[in-house]
């Protein structure tokens, strides 16, 4: 097959992977899990990318210029334009941290790097992903470092022997497998941004336009192998959910499915075109779909929080598609086509307008004079310093620490009632406000990031180590009460989780002690000071911005809980929000909270002021002391 050959089942497979990332960001039913069209991506480029350079190498025509002049034209004019588009819109809309980071974002663009800027950031307190408008430039991250270092490559291998060539290829694809199952567990984040644990993704494509596996002959044969890749497409979109690890061996359900389309390649009839022209078309727009989906969902949650209506996400979808058909159309189009002299000085003054920009806003320090005095007091909370207010490192351990890294003064035993605060992030941020709200009794302390009070899918060793640890010495701790505070998910709800909550209850009361349950706190998309932002400049209310699925997790633990002896649940959520509107502010106007969901101090000591005068069991606490 020629390298020029047009594959019109390709642009299809571009169309599925697209339109499967947009309706898992615009949360659009049945695609829970379309993020999988990435990977999609991945083999696609794989394989067109080594059909070119094998066939080329083959003619002796291959050129390292060429082929980034090409690759140039393709990727660069459309990005360098949605990366410029990005930062105006995030300049007017976005609070000052967040268009410093945009432009920290912007600049990881235009050194093909910005996979590595995202797995960087990644920590148990990082921003949201919506938060960030240039997040899915990490797929072109990984892409853009796929053609720098495989033109060399396969240089050096396709002048091997058949045999030797298909031995490098299948060994790179199965060591880069092999790294990203294991990855998956231990790093998720670097199997996910990075290069090395996506390569098999690449590589099977590479195999594929190689011919690695014999073409098929039999039609019959060929639409069989099509359907089933198709089935496993459209099976991968909607199996996995948020607790699966990802890439990992899941990946293998899509990057397989893609490689049976692709190997499959049966003839298509005349009415086969025609059905699918409509996909084919979205296929050829699928660079710039992608492109400019993110940053207007990004940026209109900024104001409004995430799609939640049938017109919401109709409405994105319009923006999209517009802005989309613009960019192909107006600038992908005519870049390639154009004489390679116009397109390379395009292209140079597009990269220095976005390096002049992103400077510019970095060095501003993200303009904080648009906004009122009062609105920057509310912005300074996007640096909010949660620390020492917190115990982090001596009573509330970050990912990687240990049970044995809990500083001794946390669990030592003082004058009655002995109260133990044990949870997460989310019982770390009550201590400030209860040692506040109960100052006769002795608080004892004892949280791990990322580890709620029950077992649940995804926690670490150092987790179940750290549960184990803590129950074992209830009887030598010997609490009056124990305060169970946690980031309450769904998973709580499930059998085996919610199981596991009622165990480790029972070993506290069984042990004397008795147990109070503060359910979940208010969360947001965002951090909360960048949407009291957005209320008071756009004139739109904060309720977009709350996570809806808390309050089904509250009147779960409630009716879970009502009826365990010697325990108590205390709805937080009731507390700050008893009427139909929520509390966000103190009485000094400092927000609550200084993220999407952890409390400032002065959140911290409404919220336990609340939940010690709403408990029996620390209300009659404090009438002890």
């Amino acid at each position: 097959m020629s390298s020029t050959d047009y594959r019109p089942d390709i642009d299809c497979l571009r169309a599925f992977a697209v339109l499967s990332v947009i309706a898992f960001h615009y949360d659009i039913p049945p695609f829970r899990s379309g993020y999988v069209g990435v990977d999609v991506f991945f083999v696609i480029s794989g394989f067109l990318i080594t059909r070119i350079i094998h066939a080329e190498i083959r003619t002796g025509t291959f050129s390292f210029a060429a082929f980034y002049r090409r690759r140039a034209r393709r990727i660069l004019p459309a990005a360098l334009a949605m990366v410029c588009a990005t930062l105006l819109g995030a300049s007017v809309i976005l609070s000052p941290s967040a268009v410093v980071s945009a432009g920290q974002q912007a600049i990881s663009v235009l050194a093909f790097c910005s996979n590595f800027l995202f797995w960087w950031q990644q920590g148990y307190f990082d921003a949201a992903a919506i938060t960030k408008p240039l997040l899915h430039t990490w797929s072109l991250g990984v892409e853009e470092q796929y053609y720098l270092l495989f033109p060399a490559l396969a240089l050096a291998v396709f002048g091997l022997r058949r045999s030797r060539m298909l031995a490098i290829l299948g060994a790179i694809c199965a060591v880069s497998f092999l790294l990203c199952v294991i990855q998956t567990r231990i790093q998720p984040a670097a199997a996910f941004y990075l290069l090395p644990a996506r390569a098999w993704q690449l590589a099977l494509g590479a195999l594929l336009a190689v011919d690695a596996v014999p073409s098929l002959n039999r039609q019959s044969v060929r639409i069989g192998v099509t359907a089933l890749g198709w089935i496993a497409l459209g099976a991968s979109t909607n199996i996995f959910s948020p607790r699966t690890p990802y890439p990992g061996v899941a990946a293998l359900l899509p990057c397989l499915g893609t490689a049976a389309v692709i190997w499959g390649q049966p003839a298509l009839s005349r009415t086969a075109l025609a059905i699918t022209r409509p996909m084919v078309v979205v296929g050829l727009w699928s660079y710039s779909l992608y492109l400019w989906h993110w940053p207007v969902v990004s940026l209109a949650s900024a104001i409004w929080g995430p799609p939640s209506s049938a017109m919401d996400k109709l409405a994105l979808l319009g923006a999209c598609t517009t802005l989309a058909l613009a960019s192909y159309y107006l600038i992908e189009q005519p870049a390639r086509h154009a004489a390679w002299t116009v397109t390379a000085r395009a292209v140079a003054v597009s990269g220095t307008v976005v390096l002049a920009a992103s400077l510019v806003v970095i060095g501003a320090a993200g303009f904080p004079t648009r906004f009122s005095p009062e609105q920057q007091a509310l912005a300074n909370f996007n640096r909010y310093d949660h620390k020492d207010l917190y115990e982090e490192g001596t009573c509330f351990l970050t990912p990687g620490q240990s049970f044995a890294a809990i500083q001794p003064a946390c669990l030592a035993k003082g004058p009655r009632p002995n109260i133990l605060v044990w949870g997460d992030s989310h019982a770390a941020h009550l201590v400030h406000g209860l040692k506040r709200a109960l100052p006769q009794a002795t608080l004892l302390r004892a949280a791990l990031a990322q580890c709620a009070p029950y077992d649940e899918p995804g926690q670490t060793p150092d987790c179940a180590d750290f549960r184990g640890r803590l129950a074992g010495l209830m009887r030598d701790l010997a609490p009056d009460i124990v305060i169970l505070s946690g980031n309450w998910t769904r998973t709580v709800m499930a059998p085996a989780a919610r199981a596991s909550l009622l165990a480790t209850i029972a070993s506290i009361t069984a042990a004397g002690s008795r147990v109070v349950v503060i359910g979940p706190s208010l969360q947001f998309d965002r951090p909360l000071p960048d949407i009291l932002i957005a209320a008071s400049r756009f004139g739109i209310t904060p309720d977009g911005h709350m996570r809806e699925l808390f309050n089904d997790v509250d009147v779960f633990l409630r009716k879970l809980l009502q009826d365990v002896a010697n325990t108590e649940y205390v709805s937080l959520l009731s507390l700050l929000c008893p009427g139909a509107d929520c509390v966000l502010q103190a009485a000094d106007g400092t927000p609550i909270a200084w993220d999407d969901g952890h409390f400032t101090a002065q959140g911290s000591e409404l919220a336990a002021t609340r939940i010690a005068a709403a408990s029996p069991t620390l209300a009659g606490s404090r009438a002890r002391e």
